[in-house]
């Protein structure tokens, strides 16, 4: 394969199309893919358009070029870019490392990012083991594969490993003969760090991007994608003054760039912050049916995440209860999503599982370890009714960076006047300043039922009096009036009507009930 001279590419290219055989053509764009690719990015697709589909659709590589491609996939059923093992013994390592790069994004365009991470490892694998001559070399597509097997791993929500493989394709660039190389990788480790809430590593990577020659045609709409959706998710976490101006600049809800679930989970939770909760839920539903499936994508994490926050900002707390049940197995995002649910419900047990099985997973980044703390002391103070001076300090000091303001506005007026009030003269007047001009709200604190209260709770469907309560559990009438009065100022209801229609938000399956007998 031709890998370095645009040249060349060219004159075959035009020597083939003037041959008249699309089968020449194809064969040849394929031989001199990188080059016209990443030098002669329009004439490349020209010619791929003007090839029959019988045709392009042999060529693997060519019909991910194919502009209808990425649109074809939201609309028809997604295609499975299997590689024929007959075909892959007849082919070079440099053509077979091409297929394995299109294989991957194939599948992600496909919206099977699990099985494209599986191609990542293994396009990992080559590039370390096998004996190619363009992966020692520098004016090759190099940087370009490990800044594509990094994204696969960015949309998997692996941030960490995508982190690596985006510093090693920045290595790689500043070497590159592609003009346009550092500002790709560039504005992909810059997305990286701001979904993983790492905003001054993001910051720094975004300018240091900006002093860099511009994309080219192949990478332009990328890169730009990339760098408005790091910035915009960095003024959403600052709420800065410029956020509004960060969101306007994403691409729309339906793009079919890589980057779209990062920009929805800017734009919804910015809603979400800005009091537009059923905005949030709108843009959520048209980004999530503008796409194909995505089976084992960040995408999943993220809409489940924002739209249990936006129902809770709703105060729909059935609904929430249910999504969050629902899509428990997201991700992390989505758990903590789940944990707020429990603290709006008063299921202080089930979040203080949910919170200890997060804090020993795989290590959480900047943005996650920073809302597990937040929510970790609105547990303690929905237990205690204060937090201790070391949780204060720590929500201080984390708050101080002023990169979790809109994690601070998400949670309760109560929880930010506990955390000032363990606080010294000094350290309450830099967090006043961390806070200052959020819209905070009162949360009502639901106390923890009791083993006694939960069991009235859920024998109230099926015993209409006082009397009927006692009788099944042993006890006098007086006992049961004192249990439902506790429970009711606790739930936030005067009725039994009412507590029993929130009594469907406690019990929600066998497996519940399993623990709560009423005899």
């Amino acid at each position: 394969m031709n890998l370095n001279d645009p040249v060349a590419a060219v004159r075959a290219l035009e020597q083939a199309v003037a041959s008249g055989s699309p089968e020449t053509v194809a064969a040849t764009a394929m031989t001199n893919l990188w080059p016209l690719y990443s030098a002669h990015y329009d004439l490349l697709v020209r010619t791929i358009e003007g090839l029959p589909a019988t045709t392009v659709e042999r060529y693997l590589a060519l019909r991910i070029v194919h502009p209808m491609t990425p649109l074809l996939a939201r609309t028809h059923r997604p295609f499975k870019p299997l590689i024929d093992p007959d075909e892959a013994r007849t082919l070079s390592a440099e053509e077979f490392d091409c297929l394995a790069m299109a294989q991957m994004l194939a599948f992600r365009l496909s919206g099977d990012v699990a099985a494209a991470v599986v191609c990542a490892q293994r396009l990992c694998d080559r590039l370390a083991n096998a004996d190619a001559e363009w992966h020692q070399r520098t004016d090759g597509p190099l940087w370009f594969a490990h800044a594509q097997i990094g994204s696969t791993y960015l949309l998997a929500g692996d941030s960490r490993r995508a982190l690596v493989e985006f510093a090693t394709a920045r290595e790689l660039a500043r070497h590159s003969i592609q003009p346009d190389a550092e500002r790709f990788t560039l504005s992909r480790l810059a997305l990286a760090h701001a979904l993983r809430g790492s905003l001054d590593d993001a910051r720094t990577t975004l300018d240091e991007g900006s002093g860099k020659p511009g994309p080219t045609p192949a990478h332009e709409r990328s890169t730009q994608a990339a760098e408005a959706t790091a910035e915009a998710l960095v003024a959403v976490d600052r709420m800065s003054a410029d956020m509004e101006l960060r969101l306007a600049e994403l691409e729309p809800y339906h793009s079919v760039e890589m980057t779209w679930p990062f920009a929805l989970l800017a734009r919804a939770r910015a809603l979400v912050a800005q009091h537009r909760p059923s905005e949030a839920i709108e843009v959520t539903e048209l980004a999530q049916e503008s796409h194909p499936r995505q089976h084992g994508s960040i995408a999943n994490d993220i809409v489940a995440a924002v739209s249990i926050e936006a129902m809770l900002a709703m105060g729909d707390e059935a609904t929430a209860r249910r999504l969050a049940e629902d899509r428990v197995r997201c991700g992390p995002m989505t758990r903590l999503a789940a944990v707020r649910v429990d603290l709006h419900l008063g299921r202080l047990d089930t979040a203080t599982k949910t919170l200890r099985r997060l804090a020993g997973d795989s290590p959480l980044g900047p943005r996650l370890r920073a809302e597990h703390l937040v929510l970790s002391a609105w547990l303690e103070l929905a237990h205690n009714g204060r937090v201790s001076h070391h949780t204060a300090l720590a929500v201080a000091r984390t708050a101080s960076t002023g990169d979790i303001r809109r994690l601070i506005a998400s949670t309760p007026r109560q929880l930010v006047e506990a955390v000032r009030g363990r606080l010294g003269e000094r350290s309450a007047l830099q967090f006043d300043r961390s806070v200052d001009g959020l819209e905070l709200r009162d949360v009502p604190n639901r106390s923890a039922l009791t083993g006694s209260e939960l069991r009235v709770l859920y024998a109230l469907p099926l015993h209409r009096t006082v009397a009927d309560l006692a009788a099944q559990f042993h006890v006098s009438p007086n006992t049961i009036k004192s249990q439902l009065k506790s429970l009711y100022r606790k739930l936030g209801c005067s009725t039994r009507n009412e507590a029993i229609e929130l009594s469907a938000l406690f019990f929600t399956s066998a497996s519940d009930d399993s623990g709560l007998r009423t005899s």
